[in-house]
């Protein structure tokens, strides 16, 4: 049985992209691209599906680049990454969902009352280490296992220390904005 067309020029696109030939991914991206949408648009929220194929293509190449990822099925593992940036998308979307269910931080300060300044101070308070990992995990959008590496610890620490780092600035920004 001769191999599927599709798979063969695949693999050939692959083995070039992996040569750090950046057209070749680009083909990959134009023959998979309609796929990743409707597969993110079953998947995201209507806002999201196209940064969840751009995120989902970016971390492949990413993986491409560092001699790891697909080296047959690209689709499959294309498919696989956009399934799993539009899972993390929606783990997101839950936390800001509980935040603004946040009543006890609205009764101590009103949403509209909110100090930028106090905002601050309580962010400076923190320890470096605590105020590194929340500018990576909130602002940056990291993932714990992303930032691990360069933390010297497991992805598991991280996500603790980041829990830790959100409760110290919760407690600092009460504190400061009831003291005011």
């Amino acid at each position: 049985m001769d191999a599927d067309p599709d798979t063969t020029i695949d693999t050939e696109l692959m083995m070039r992209a992996r040569a750090e030939d950046r057209e070749a991914f680009g083909l990959l991206f134009v023959r998979h691209r309609e796929v990743a949408v409707r597969v993110a648009r079953r998947l995201s929220a209507r806002h999201d599906v196209d940064d969840v194929v751009a995120e989902a293509f970016a971390r492949v190449l990413a993986q491409v680049a560092d001699g790891r990822g697909p080296v047959t099925s690209f689709r499959a593992y294309l498919l696989t990454a956009v399934r799993h940036e539009a899972a993390r998308r929606r783990v997101v979307a839950r936390r800001w969902d509980l935040l603004a269910d946040l009543d006890p931080v609205a009764d101590v300060v009103g949403v509209d009352e909110v100090d930028d300044d106090a905002v601050r101070a309580a962010c400076r308070s923190l320890p470096p280490r605590w105020r590194q990992v929340l500018w990576q995990l909130e602002v940056e959008g990291r993932r714990p296992h992303e930032i691990a590496g360069e933390l010297g610890l497991t992805p598991n620490a991280v996500s603790a220390l980041g829990h830790r780092a959100r409760a110290g600035l919760r407690a600092a920004y009460l504190a400061r904005s009831q003291a005011a």
